[in-house]
């Protein structure tokens, strides 16, 4: 019987060992070092998505940046808006990588980086989507929850708040991508909750508003990454607001911010001036 028992127990070390001996597949996320822009690439061994590209100048660099790190098709492409500094670098992207999915939001914009977008996308036979609901899918592990935003008009040159915000889930990690959501915006996000994340990309390039506080306290994040420039730089403000919710604050015009997960927790791989 203590041998049976003796056999059992080793049997179950064994088998336990093994299983922490597995390494855990990891999640990459990279921010670009582009400028006031944000281009964001999220990669696993299983699939790769981005989140903007950028300004219009920066659509062949990012797609080699993409390239270099082993990514040769994006599975998911999202513009969170069409301002300038969002999808300006969308076309060259598309010239470049191949493109499964495309997601933006539910509205027009008449301007040459839209235009050119939009060219590009019928050039390379992808029809984009455009989200008048939430939305809510998995990819390469990865949970991801796609925010509309809940008005059709926020008055006169409030594009911003039509942002798409995505929120991302590997494992018990959370990542939130604010895009260039503003005050009103971010109310609707506080009403709707739920916000709580590990990492944070702050909102409209880390300028201060109204809402900015209640919003950095309400994600308490590990990290909170900001996507400035050094000829536009990030408000001050907001760079102790985050800091009192104990956040680590990561600047882009710093260099290339590389964050990795395994699905319990996140860390700083590396920041870059390279992309």
């Amino acid at each position: 019987m203590r041998k049976a028992l003796w056999l059992l127990t080793a049997l179950c070390l064994l088998l336990t060992g093994c299983a922490a001996g597995e390494e855990a597949e990891e999640l990459t996320v990279v921010f670009f070092n582009v400028g006031k822009a944000d281009a964001i690439l999220l990669y696993t061994d299983e699939a790769a998505a981005l989140i903007d590209a950028g300004e219009n100048g920066d659509g062949k660099e990012l797609a080699e940046a993409i390239r270099e790190r082993g990514v040769e098709r994006l599975d998911l492409m999202v513009i969170t808006h069409f301002d300038k500094d969002h999808v300006g670098g969308a076309d060259k992207i598309l010239e470049r990588v191949e493109v499964e999915r495309v997601l933006e939001p539910d509205y027009a914009k008449d301007s040459k980086q839209y235009r050119q977008y939009r060219e590009a996308l019928e050039e390379a036979g992808v029809e984009a989507e455009a989200l008048a609901g939430n939305v809510e899918f998995s990819l390469g592990g990865c949970d991801f929850a796609i925010d509309v935003a809940n008005e059709d008009d926020y008055g006169e040159g409030e594009e911003n708040d039509f942002s798409l915000v995505v929120r991302l889930a590997y494992g018990d990690v959370r990542f939130l991508f604010a895009g260039d959501a503003e005050d009103a915006r971010l109310a609707e996000l506080l009403d709707e909750g739920g916000l709580r994340s590990d990492v944070l990309k702050a909102p409209h390039h880390g300028r201060y508003g109204e809402m900015s506080a209640a919003f950095f306290q309400a994600v308490s994040p590990e990290y909170a990454v900001i996507t400035s420039a050094e000829d536009d730089l990030e408000d001050p403000e907001t760079v102790r607001a985050l800091e009192m919710t104990g956040a680590r604050v990561l600047l882009t015009r710093e260099g290339t911010v590389e964050l990795i997960s395994d699905g319990q927790r996140v860390w700083l791989a590396e920041q870059s001036a390279a992309r």
